[in-house]
């Protein structure tokens, strides 16, 4: 509680892990994981881990854009009983607008859920995913049948949206 036992556990360095993130850690139990909206190879974006003693870094991906998306902000969410994450893309996609997307915890079984169309489905999603156990929900920021945001609930396949937002 007094600070005396700060460690620095690696400096981000825009190319392996990332740079300039944007929202928290998650913790499985045995490493620390964050997302980057900047850096990696293709300068998209990263998702990386490293043990809490600092050591066992891995870049888990590089985001690409087209394939899996770029500019991933928020933070991932940890599914303990499947071993996955799951996260957003603000930009990339298929159409540009970003993806949904699930990763495992070792960097294996890369699966985008979505990719979000820029009108009816949303665009540009910003934030966090939750999960009720079922389905996964966010918000887009813009998009819709108002082009205000979307509410959005998905599972491996479908998608729905509940609610337009109005400006």
């Amino acid at each position: 509680p007094d600070g005396t036992s700060f460690t620095k556990l690696i400096d981000l360095d825009l190319v392996n892990s990332g740079g300039y993130p944007d929202g928290s850690l998650v913790y499985d139990g045995t490493s620390l994981f964050w997302m980057t909206p900047n850096g990696g190879a293709n300068s998209k974006g990263v998702i990386a881990k490293i043990k809490p003693d600092g050591t066992g870094f891995t870049k888990l991906i590089d985001f690409n854009g087209t394939d899996n998306g770029s500019l991933p902000y928020g933070s991932l969410l940890y599914d303990a009983v499947g071993a996955y994450f799951y996260g957003m893309t603000s930009g990339g996609g298929a159409n540009g607008f970003g993806t949904l997307f699930g990763i495992k915890t070792d960097g294996t079984s890369y699966n985008k859920l979505f990719d979000f169309n820029g009108s009816t489905k949303g665009s540009y999603p910003y934030g966090s995913p939750i999960s009720d156990g079922t389905f996964l929900y966010s918000i887009t920021s813009q998009g819709g049948a108002n082009n205000a945001g979307i509410l959005f609930k998905a599972s491996i396949a479908p998608f729905t949206t509940i609610s337009n937002f109005s400006p």
